[in-house]
Protein backbone atom coordinates (compact mmCIF):
# COMPACT_ATOMS: atom_id res chain seq x y z
CA UNK A 1 0.00 0.00 0.00
CA UNK A 2 1.18 3.48 -0.83
CA UNK A 3 0.85 6.95 1.28
CA UNK A 4 -2.01 7.70 -1.45
CA UNK A 5 -3.96 4.49 -0.53
CA UNK A 6 -7.63 5.97 -0.69
CA UNK A 7 -9.60 3.85 2.19
CA UNK A 8 -6.46 5.21 4.27
CA UNK A 9 -8.07 8.84 3.42
CA UNK A 10 -11.12 7.88 4.02
CA UNK A 11 -10.84 6.26 7.29
CA UNK A 12 -8.62 9.46 8.13
CA UNK A 13 -11.33 11.98 7.20
CA UNK A 14 -13.66 9.55 9.47
CA UNK A 15 -11.66 9.59 12.25
CA UNK A 16 -11.21 13.69 12.21
CA UNK A 17 -15.25 14.20 11.68
CA UNK A 18 -15.32 11.90 15.23
CA UNK A 19 -14.97 13.29 18.71
CA UNK A 20 -14.08 11.09 21.17
CA UNK A 21 -11.79 7.26 21.62
CA UNK A 22 -12.94 4.88 18.58
CA UNK A 23 -13.81 1.49 20.82
CA UNK A 24 -11.91 -1.84 19.57
CA UNK A 25 -14.55 -3.66 17.57
CA UNK A 26 -13.58 -7.60 16.73
CA UNK A 27 -13.39 -8.69 13.15
CA UNK A 28 -13.54 -12.76 13.63
CA UNK A 29 -13.24 -13.38 9.68
CA UNK A 30 -10.20 -11.11 9.65
CA UNK A 31 -8.92 -13.29 12.85
CA UNK A 32 -9.84 -16.32 11.62
CA UNK A 33 -7.50 -15.67 8.51
CA UNK A 34 -4.66 -14.57 10.51
CA UNK A 35 -4.38 -17.57 12.46
CA UNK A 36 -4.17 -19.80 9.74
CA UNK A 37 -1.84 -17.99 8.36
CA UNK A 38 -3.34 -16.85 4.88
CA UNK A 39 -2.06 -13.09 5.45
CA UNK A 40 -3.11 -11.75 2.02
CA UNK A 41 -6.37 -13.13 2.22
CA UNK A 42 -6.61 -11.36 5.66
CA UNK A 43 -5.79 -8.22 4.49
CA UNK A 44 -8.32 -8.07 2.07
CA UNK A 45 -10.88 -9.28 4.18
CA UNK A 46 -10.12 -6.35 6.51
CA UNK A 47 -10.27 -3.74 4.23
CA UNK A 48 -13.64 -5.29 2.90
CA UNK A 49 -15.26 -5.50 6.31
CA UNK A 50 -13.79 -1.66 6.65
CA UNK A 51 -15.41 -0.80 3.42
CA UNK A 52 -18.38 -2.07 4.43
CA UNK A 53 -18.75 -0.20 7.71
CA UNK A 54 -18.54 3.38 6.09
CA UNK A 55 -14.78 3.46 6.51
CA UNK A 56 -15.06 3.06 10.03
CA UNK A 57 -11.22 3.84 11.92
CA UNK A 58 -12.09 1.09 14.63
CA UNK A 59 -10.85 -1.04 11.65
CA UNK A 60 -7.50 0.15 11.20
CA UNK A 61 -5.73 -1.84 13.57
CA UNK A 62 -6.91 -4.95 11.79
CA UNK A 63 -5.88 -3.66 8.58
CA UNK A 64 -2.42 -2.72 10.02
CA UNK A 65 -1.59 -6.10 11.83
CA UNK A 66 -2.71 -7.68 8.52
CA UNK A 67 -0.67 -5.69 6.57
CA UNK A 68 2.64 -6.28 8.64
CA UNK A 69 2.22 -10.37 8.47
CA UNK A 70 1.60 -9.76 4.23
CA UNK A 71 5.03 -7.90 4.67
CA UNK A 72 3.51 -4.98 3.61
CA UNK A 73 5.70 -2.62 6.13
CA UNK A 74 5.26 0.82 5.14
CA UNK A 75 1.32 0.70 4.26
CA UNK A 76 1.02 -1.42 8.00
CA UNK A 77 3.04 1.39 9.75
CA UNK A 78 0.59 4.18 8.30
CA UNK A 79 -2.32 2.22 9.68
CA UNK A 80 -1.22 1.13 13.05
CA UNK A 81 -0.11 5.25 13.36
CA UNK A 82 -3.98 6.10 12.40
CA UNK A 83 -5.33 3.14 14.81
CA UNK A 84 -3.12 4.67 17.99
CA UNK A 85 -4.30 7.86 17.23
CA UNK A 86 -7.99 6.73 16.86
CA UNK A 87 -7.60 4.95 20.49
CA UNK A 88 -4.12 5.56 22.37
CA UNK A 89 -5.87 3.32 25.05
CA UNK A 90 -5.56 0.34 22.82
CA UNK A 91 -2.66 -2.04 24.17
CA UNK A 92 -3.25 -4.09 21.03
CA UNK A 93 -2.78 -1.35 18.33
CA UNK A 94 0.55 -0.09 20.60
CA UNK A 95 1.73 -3.61 20.19
CA UNK A 96 1.12 -4.53 16.77
CA UNK A 97 2.94 -0.69 16.35
CA UNK A 98 5.75 -1.46 18.49
CA UNK A 99 6.62 -5.15 17.30
CA UNK A 100 6.45 -3.01 13.52
CA UNK A 101 9.34 -0.67 14.52
CA UNK A 102 11.19 -3.15 15.94
CA UNK A 103 11.36 -4.86 12.90
CA UNK A 104 12.26 -1.91 11.05
CA UNK A 105 14.83 -1.34 13.64
CA UNK A 106 13.73 1.69 15.28
CA UNK A 107 13.69 0.42 18.61
CA UNK A 108 13.73 3.58 20.85
CA UNK A 109 9.77 4.19 19.36
CA UNK A 110 9.13 0.30 19.78
CA UNK A 111 9.89 0.44 23.53
CA UNK A 112 7.89 3.09 23.91
CA UNK A 113 4.70 1.32 22.26
CA UNK A 114 5.42 -1.96 23.91
CA UNK A 115 6.11 -0.17 27.20
CA UNK A 116 2.78 2.03 26.61
CA UNK A 117 1.10 -1.33 26.26
CA UNK A 118 2.48 -3.00 29.49
CA UNK A 119 0.84 0.24 31.03
CA UNK A 120 -2.48 -0.48 29.79
CA UNK A 121 -2.18 -4.28 30.04
CA UNK A 122 -0.19 -5.30 32.97
CA UNK A 123 -1.54 -8.64 33.51
CA UNK A 124 -0.22 -9.76 30.41
CA UNK A 125 2.97 -12.13 30.98
CA UNK A 126 3.09 -12.04 27.04
CA UNK A 127 3.40 -8.07 26.53
CA UNK A 128 6.14 -8.63 29.05
CA UNK A 129 7.96 -11.01 27.03
CA UNK A 130 7.66 -8.57 24.02
CA UNK A 131 9.30 -5.67 25.78
CA UNK A 132 11.93 -8.21 26.95
CA UNK A 133 12.83 -9.21 23.51
CA UNK A 134 12.72 -5.68 22.21
CA UNK A 135 15.07 -4.54 25.22
CA UNK A 136 17.84 -7.27 23.92
CA UNK A 137 17.44 -6.04 20.65
CA UNK A 138 18.31 -3.01 21.17
CA UNK A 139 21.68 -3.77 22.83
CA UNK A 140 20.60 -4.00 26.71
CA UNK A 141 20.99 -7.35 27.91
CA UNK A 142 20.67 -6.74 31.69
CA UNK A 143 17.39 -4.22 31.20
CA UNK A 144 16.04 -7.19 29.67
CA UNK A 145 16.96 -9.39 32.52
CA UNK A 146 15.58 -6.93 34.73
CA UNK A 147 12.72 -6.59 33.17
CA UNK A 148 11.77 -10.70 32.67
CA UNK A 149 12.58 -10.93 36.19
CA UNK A 150 10.50 -8.50 37.33
CA UNK A 151 7.78 -10.54 35.56
CA UNK A 152 8.41 -13.83 37.15
CA UNK A 153 7.57 -12.18 40.61
CA UNK A 154 4.26 -11.78 39.15
CA UNK A 155 3.93 -14.91 36.78
CA UNK A 156 6.11 -17.28 38.32
CA UNK A 157 7.77 -19.99 36.12
CA UNK A 158 5.89 -18.42 33.28
CA UNK A 159 7.61 -19.90 29.90
CA UNK A 160 7.22 -16.60 28.18
CA UNK A 161 9.70 -14.42 30.53
CA UNK A 162 12.00 -17.53 31.51
CA UNK A 163 12.92 -17.85 27.88
CA UNK A 164 13.57 -14.40 27.53
CA UNK A 165 15.51 -14.30 31.19
CA UNK A 166 17.78 -16.98 29.40
CA UNK A 167 18.68 -15.08 26.27
CA UNK A 168 19.34 -12.17 28.64
CA UNK A 169 21.56 -14.18 30.26
CA UNK A 170 23.43 -15.69 27.32
CA UNK A 171 23.87 -12.33 26.04
CA UNK A 172 25.63 -11.66 28.82
CA UNK A 173 28.24 -14.09 28.73
CA UNK A 174 26.26 -16.50 31.32
CA UNK A 175 25.73 -19.48 29.09
CA UNK A 176 25.77 -21.87 32.12
CA UNK A 177 23.28 -19.63 34.21
CA UNK A 178 20.93 -19.87 31.01
CA UNK A 179 20.65 -23.44 30.28
CA UNK A 180 20.40 -24.24 33.83
CA UNK A 181 17.36 -22.04 34.29
CA UNK A 182 16.12 -23.47 30.81
CA UNK A 183 16.55 -27.27 31.45
CA UNK A 184 14.83 -26.09 34.87
CA UNK A 185 11.75 -24.84 33.08
CA UNK A 186 12.00 -28.41 30.95
CA UNK A 187 11.24 -29.98 34.00
CA UNK A 188 7.69 -28.10 34.72
CA UNK A 189 6.37 -27.66 31.75
CA UNK A 190 6.13 -28.82 28.34
CA UNK A 191 5.41 -25.96 26.33
CA UNK A 192 5.50 -25.20 22.59
CA UNK A 193 7.04 -21.41 22.91
CA UNK A 194 9.47 -22.39 25.45
CA UNK A 195 10.71 -24.91 23.74
CA UNK A 196 11.62 -22.78 20.93
CA UNK A 197 12.77 -20.53 23.62
CA UNK A 198 15.17 -23.80 24.40
CA UNK A 199 16.32 -24.57 20.97
CA UNK A 200 17.47 -21.37 20.38
CA UNK A 201 19.65 -20.71 23.60
CA UNK A 202 20.77 -24.60 23.50
CA UNK A 203 21.67 -23.87 19.53
CA UNK A 204 23.48 -20.76 20.61
CA UNK A 205 25.39 -22.51 23.58
CA UNK A 206 26.73 -25.25 20.86
CA UNK A 207 24.18 -27.68 22.43
CA UNK A 208 23.10 -29.25 18.96
CA UNK A 209 21.48 -32.01 19.72
CA UNK A 210 19.33 -31.03 22.32
CA UNK A 211 18.57 -27.94 20.32
CA UNK A 212 17.29 -29.52 17.08
CA UNK A 213 15.85 -31.65 19.25
CA UNK A 214 13.99 -28.75 20.72
CA UNK A 215 13.66 -27.09 17.43
CA UNK A 216 11.04 -29.64 16.40
CA UNK A 217 8.64 -27.20 18.83
CA UNK A 218 8.36 -24.54 15.53
CA UNK A 219 5.94 -27.57 14.08
CA UNK A 220 3.53 -26.50 16.80
CA UNK A 221 0.96 -23.40 16.82
CA UNK A 222 2.42 -20.27 18.76
CA UNK A 223 0.87 -18.09 21.40
CA UNK A 224 3.44 -15.55 20.76
CA UNK A 225 6.53 -16.68 18.25
CA UNK A 226 4.25 -16.89 15.40
CA UNK A 227 7.12 -16.15 13.21
CA UNK A 228 8.39 -19.76 13.62
CA UNK A 229 6.03 -21.45 12.87
CA UNK A 230 6.43 -24.16 10.53
CA UNK A 231 3.23 -26.19 8.93
CA UNK A 232 3.07 -29.67 7.89
CA UNK A 233 2.66 -29.72 3.71
CA UNK A 234 -0.37 -31.52 2.30
CA UNK A 235 1.57 -34.81 1.00
CA UNK A 236 0.14 -38.21 0.81
CA UNK A 237 2.84 -40.41 2.07
CA UNK A 238 4.07 -40.78 5.90
CA UNK A 239 6.65 -38.83 7.29
CA UNK A 240 10.08 -39.98 8.04
CA UNK A 241 10.71 -39.61 11.70
CA UNK A 242 13.98 -41.43 12.37
CA UNK A 243 15.00 -44.75 11.78
CA UNK A 244 16.50 -46.17 9.14
CA UNK A 245 15.24 -45.50 5.94
CA UNK A 246 16.04 -48.79 4.11
CA UNK A 247 15.38 -48.60 0.73
CA UNK A 248 12.37 -45.43 0.94
CA UNK A 249 12.83 -42.78 -1.40
CA UNK A 250 12.66 -39.52 1.26
CA UNK A 251 11.03 -36.45 -0.35
CA UNK A 252 12.54 -32.93 1.30
CA UNK A 253 10.44 -30.08 2.14
CA UNK A 254 11.41 -26.46 2.04
CA UNK A 255 10.57 -24.22 5.00
CA UNK A 256 11.54 -20.72 6.64
CA UNK A 257 13.92 -18.95 4.58
CA UNK A 258 16.34 -19.86 1.23
CA UNK A 259 19.13 -19.56 3.59
CA UNK A 260 17.64 -22.52 6.12
CA UNK A 261 17.22 -24.89 3.27
CA UNK A 262 20.75 -24.04 1.64
CA UNK A 263 22.30 -24.53 4.79
CA UNK A 264 20.02 -28.20 5.26
CA UNK A 265 21.17 -29.29 1.88
CA UNK A 266 24.64 -30.71 3.56
CA UNK A 267 22.24 -33.68 4.96
CA UNK A 268 20.33 -33.86 1.46
CA UNK A 269 24.43 -34.68 0.66
CA UNK A 270 24.95 -37.18 2.89
CA UNK A 271 21.93 -39.33 2.51
CA UNK A 272 22.37 -39.57 -1.32
CA UNK A 273 25.82 -40.24 -0.20
CA UNK A 274 25.17 -43.45 1.44
CA UNK A 275 22.45 -44.41 -1.63
CA UNK A 276 19.56 -43.17 -0.48
CA UNK A 277 17.38 -41.31 -3.49
CA UNK A 278 16.61 -37.67 -1.85
CA UNK A 279 14.48 -35.17 -4.02
CA UNK A 280 13.03 -32.13 -2.46
CA UNK A 281 10.36 -29.55 -3.30
CA UNK A 282 11.64 -25.90 -2.77
CA UNK A 283 10.08 -22.05 -3.82
CA UNK A 284 10.88 -21.02 -7.52
CA UNK A 285 14.49 -18.75 -6.43
CA UNK A 286 16.03 -22.23 -5.78
CA UNK A 287 14.71 -24.31 -8.68
CA UNK A 288 17.42 -24.11 -10.84
CA UNK A 289 20.54 -24.28 -8.71
CA UNK A 290 18.87 -27.64 -7.21
CA UNK A 291 18.32 -29.15 -10.35
CA UNK A 292 22.26 -28.73 -11.08
CA UNK A 293 22.92 -30.67 -7.85
CA UNK A 294 23.51 -34.47 -8.68
CA UNK A 295 22.54 -35.47 -5.08
CA UNK A 296 18.96 -34.66 -5.49
CA UNK A 297 16.78 -37.36 -7.75
CA UNK A 298 14.15 -34.87 -8.43
CA UNK A 299 13.13 -30.61 -7.77
CA UNK A 300 9.48 -29.76 -7.62
CA UNK A 301 8.72 -26.52 -7.80
CA UNK A 302 6.09 -23.77 -6.58
CA UNK A 303 2.72 -25.61 -7.58
CA UNK A 304 4.23 -28.38 -9.33
CA UNK A 305 2.41 -31.76 -8.74
CA UNK A 306 4.34 -34.03 -6.95
CA UNK A 307 2.95 -37.81 -7.58
CA UNK A 308 2.90 -40.38 -5.07
CA UNK A 309 4.48 -42.42 -6.57
CA UNK A 310 7.52 -40.47 -6.54
CA UNK A 311 8.26 -40.82 -2.94
CA UNK A 312 7.98 -42.81 -0.02
CA UNK A 313 8.42 -40.36 3.20
CA UNK A 314 9.17 -36.98 3.32
CA UNK A 315 10.59 -34.40 5.93
CA UNK A 316 11.13 -30.65 6.57
CA UNK A 317 14.70 -29.62 5.62
CA UNK A 318 15.42 -28.33 9.45
CA UNK A 319 14.01 -31.68 10.72
CA UNK A 320 17.45 -33.61 8.90
CA UNK A 321 20.00 -32.10 11.48
CA UNK A 322 18.14 -33.88 14.05
CA UNK A 323 17.38 -36.85 12.26
CA UNK A 324 21.01 -37.33 10.99
CA UNK A 325 22.46 -36.34 14.49
CA UNK A 326 24.04 -33.42 14.04
CA UNK A 327 26.60 -32.32 17.34
CA UNK A 328 28.76 -29.64 15.97
CA UNK A 329 31.25 -31.96 15.16
CA UNK A 330 32.16 -30.75 11.70
CA UNK A 331 32.23 -33.79 11.09
CA UNK A 332 29.09 -33.92 8.77
CA UNK A 333 30.11 -30.33 6.86
CA UNK A 334 31.31 -31.27 3.43
CA UNK A 335 31.81 -28.71 1.55
CA UNK A 336 31.35 -27.85 -0.72
CA UNK A 337 28.15 -29.55 -1.52
CA UNK A 338 26.57 -26.60 -4.04
CA UNK A 339 28.19 -26.17 -7.60
CA UNK A 340 27.47 -24.12 -10.28
CA UNK A 341 28.67 -23.99 -13.68
CA UNK A 342 27.71 -21.11 -16.01
CA UNK A 343 28.94 -18.26 -18.45
CA UNK A 344 31.01 -15.62 -17.14
CA UNK A 345 28.57 -12.55 -16.49
CA UNK A 346 31.78 -10.02 -15.30
CA UNK A 347 34.36 -8.83 -17.60
CA UNK A 348 37.95 -9.79 -16.45
CA UNK A 349 39.69 -7.67 -13.85
CA UNK A 350 43.07 -9.59 -12.43
CA UNK A 351 44.49 -6.40 -11.20
CA UNK A 352 41.45 -5.56 -9.02
CA UNK A 353 39.82 -7.52 -5.84
CA UNK A 354 36.35 -8.75 -7.49
CA UNK A 355 34.00 -8.57 -4.04
CA UNK A 356 30.42 -9.11 -3.83
CA UNK A 357 27.97 -7.04 -1.73
CA UNK A 358 24.29 -7.80 -0.33
CA UNK A 359 23.37 -5.32 2.36
CA UNK A 360 20.09 -6.38 2.90
CA UNK A 361 17.54 -9.79 3.60
CA UNK A 362 13.99 -10.50 2.89
CA UNK A 363 11.62 -7.27 4.56
CA UNK A 364 9.12 -9.98 6.33
CA UNK A 365 11.51 -11.33 8.73
CA UNK A 366 10.64 -10.04 11.93
CA UNK A 367 14.24 -8.34 12.56
CA UNK A 368 14.98 -7.43 8.98
CA UNK A 369 15.70 -3.56 10.34
CA UNK A 370 18.17 -4.93 12.26
CA UNK A 371 20.27 -7.62 10.13
CA UNK A 372 20.28 -5.26 6.99
CA UNK A 373 21.53 -2.13 6.13
CA UNK A 374 21.57 0.02 3.04
CA UNK A 375 23.88 0.34 0.42
CA UNK A 376 24.79 3.58 0.76
CA UNK A 377 26.55 2.21 4.28
CA UNK A 378 29.08 -0.01 2.61
CA UNK A 379 30.23 3.14 0.26
CA UNK A 380 33.39 3.66 2.50
CA UNK A 381 34.53 0.00 0.72
CA UNK A 382 33.95 1.01 -2.62
CA UNK A 383 36.56 3.97 -2.21
CA UNK A 384 39.63 1.51 -1.34
CA UNK A 385 42.07 1.08 -3.97
CA UNK A 386 42.28 -2.23 -5.78
CA UNK A 387 38.64 -3.08 -4.75
CA UNK A 388 35.98 -3.96 -7.12
CA UNK A 389 32.05 -3.82 -5.67
CA UNK A 390 29.56 -5.97 -7.67
CA UNK A 391 25.99 -5.98 -6.17
CA UNK A 392 24.37 -9.21 -5.55
CA UNK A 393 21.15 -8.24 -4.52
CA UNK A 394 18.30 -9.49 -5.81
CA UNK A 395 16.26 -7.25 -7.33
CA UNK A 396 17.55 -4.03 -7.13
CA UNK A 397 17.91 -1.91 -10.57
CA UNK A 398 21.63 -0.57 -11.83
CA UNK A 399 20.08 2.98 -11.47
CA UNK A 400 19.08 2.70 -7.72
CA UNK A 401 22.95 1.54 -6.85
CA UNK A 402 25.52 4.00 -5.57
CA UNK A 403 28.03 5.16 -6.96
CA UNK A 404 31.07 2.85 -7.96
CA UNK A 405 29.15 -0.78 -7.04
CA UNK A 406 28.78 -2.18 -10.19
CA UNK A 407 25.91 -4.18 -11.46
CA UNK A 408 26.12 -7.48 -13.04
CA UNK A 409 25.72 -7.72 -16.84
CA UNK A 410 22.64 -9.53 -16.32
CA UNK A 411 19.89 -8.98 -13.99
CA UNK A 412 19.94 -11.26 -10.98
CA UNK A 413 16.63 -13.43 -11.62
CA UNK A 414 17.22 -16.21 -8.90
CA UNK A 415 20.09 -17.91 -7.15
CA UNK A 416 21.34 -19.86 -9.65
CA UNK A 417 22.28 -16.28 -10.64
CA UNK A 418 23.31 -15.85 -8.00
CA UNK A 419 25.70 -18.82 -7.79
CA UNK A 420 27.38 -18.22 -10.94
CA UNK A 421 28.58 -14.22 -9.91
CA UNK A 422 29.66 -15.88 -6.62
CA UNK A 423 31.81 -18.17 -8.84
CA UNK A 424 33.67 -14.85 -10.78
CA UNK A 425 34.38 -12.97 -7.43
CA UNK A 426 37.27 -13.19 -4.87
CA UNK A 427 34.93 -12.73 -1.92
CA UNK A 428 31.16 -11.82 -1.28
CA UNK A 429 30.45 -9.91 1.83
CA UNK A 430 26.89 -10.02 3.09
CA UNK A 431 24.44 -9.41 5.88
CA UNK A 432 22.62 -12.44 6.87
CA UNK A 433 20.52 -13.85 3.97
CA UNK A 434 20.94 -16.85 1.49
CA UNK A 435 23.84 -15.57 -0.30
CA UNK A 436 25.74 -15.63 2.65
CA UNK A 437 24.84 -19.47 3.00
CA UNK A 438 25.10 -19.82 -0.91
CA UNK A 439 28.31 -18.77 -0.56
CA UNK A 440 29.70 -21.00 2.09
CA UNK A 441 27.55 -23.98 0.88
CA UNK A 442 30.24 -23.53 -2.79
CA UNK A 443 32.88 -23.06 -0.40
CA UNK A 444 33.86 -19.78 -1.35
CA UNK A 445 35.21 -17.38 0.80
CA UNK A 446 32.37 -14.92 2.57
CA UNK A 447 32.63 -12.67 5.16
CA UNK A 448 29.30 -12.07 7.25
CA UNK A 449 28.35 -8.53 8.69
CA UNK A 450 26.56 -9.97 11.79
CA UNK A 451 24.02 -7.73 13.77
CA UNK A 452 24.45 -7.71 17.48
CA UNK A 453 22.90 -11.38 19.50
CA UNK A 454 22.09 -12.19 15.80
CA UNK A 455 21.54 -15.91 14.75
CA UNK A 456 21.87 -18.54 16.42
CA UNK A 457 23.86 -19.90 14.17
CA UNK A 458 26.30 -18.06 14.05
CA UNK A 459 26.87 -18.07 18.22
CA UNK A 460 28.04 -14.95 19.55
CA UNK A 461 31.86 -14.53 19.19
CA UNK A 462 34.54 -15.38 17.35
CA UNK A 463 35.36 -15.31 13.71
CA UNK A 464 34.90 -18.36 12.58
CA UNK A 465 31.65 -20.66 12.32
CA UNK A 466 31.73 -24.85 11.56
CA UNK A 467 29.02 -24.45 9.59
CA UNK A 468 30.70 -22.85 6.55
CA UNK A 469 34.73 -23.24 7.15
CA UNK A 470 35.41 -20.39 4.40
CA UNK A 471 33.08 -17.98 6.30
CA UNK A 472 34.52 -14.91 8.22
CA UNK A 473 31.86 -13.41 10.99
CA UNK A 474 32.32 -9.49 11.47
CA UNK A 475 30.74 -8.72 14.50
CA UNK A 476 28.70 -5.64 15.72
CA UNK A 477 30.30 -4.78 19.11
CA UNK A 478 27.08 -3.08 20.20
CA UNK A 479 23.64 -3.35 18.79
CA UNK A 480 23.18 -0.99 15.80
CA UNK A 481 26.85 -0.61 15.74
CA UNK A 482 26.96 -1.03 11.59
CA UNK A 483 29.85 1.37 11.46
CA UNK A 484 32.43 -0.94 13.69
CA UNK A 485 31.34 -3.72 11.67
CA UNK A 486 32.11 -1.67 7.90
CA UNK A 487 35.68 -0.14 9.09
CA UNK A 488 36.64 -3.65 10.30
CA UNK A 489 35.83 -5.36 6.84
CA UNK A 490 37.61 -1.97 4.68
CA UNK A 491 40.84 -2.63 6.83
CA UNK A 492 40.87 -6.48 5.97
CA UNK A 493 39.66 -6.00 2.21
CA UNK A 494 42.43 -3.01 1.96
CA UNK A 495 44.91 -6.09 3.03
CA UNK A 496 43.59 -8.60 0.60
CA UNK A 497 43.70 -5.84 -2.36
CA UNK A 498 47.07 -4.68 -1.48
CA UNK A 499 48.08 -8.91 -1.05
CA UNK A 500 46.41 -9.22 -4.48
CA UNK A 501 48.22 -6.39 -6.36
CA UNK A 502 51.55 -7.81 -4.88
CA UNK A 503 50.95 -10.41 -6.73
CA UNK A 504 50.20 -12.86 -3.05
CA UNK A 505 46.43 -13.10 -2.90
CA UNK A 506 45.65 -15.00 -0.23
CA UNK A 507 42.80 -17.24 -2.25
Amino acid sequence: MSSEDPLLKRVRARLDSTSGVVAPVPAPSVRALLDSRRFAEALAEARRVCEASGADPAYACWIGRAAAYAGQLHGAQQWLELAVQANAEDAKAHVALGQLQRRLGRLEVALAHLHRAIVLRPGSASLRAYYCGALLASGDPAAAEREARAGLQSWPNESLLVGPLASALLAQNRSADAIELLEGQAQRVSDRDFRLELADNYLRAGKYREGFDAYEARRQQSRILAQWYVPDPPLYQPEWKGGALGGRRVLLVHEQGFGDTLMALRYAAVLSATGKEVSIAVPQALERLLRAQRYLRRVYGDGEPIPRAAYDCWCHVMSLPRLLGEDGSGGMARIPYISWKDEASLPDSPAQLRVGVCWAGSGAYRDDGLRSLSARQLAPLAKIPGVRLVCCQYGVAPTALPPRVEAPLRPIADLADTAALIAQLDLLISVDTAPAHLAGAMGWEVWLLNRWFGDWRWGDSGAATHWYPTMRILRQPRAGDWESVIAEAGRLLAERARAKRSGNPTR
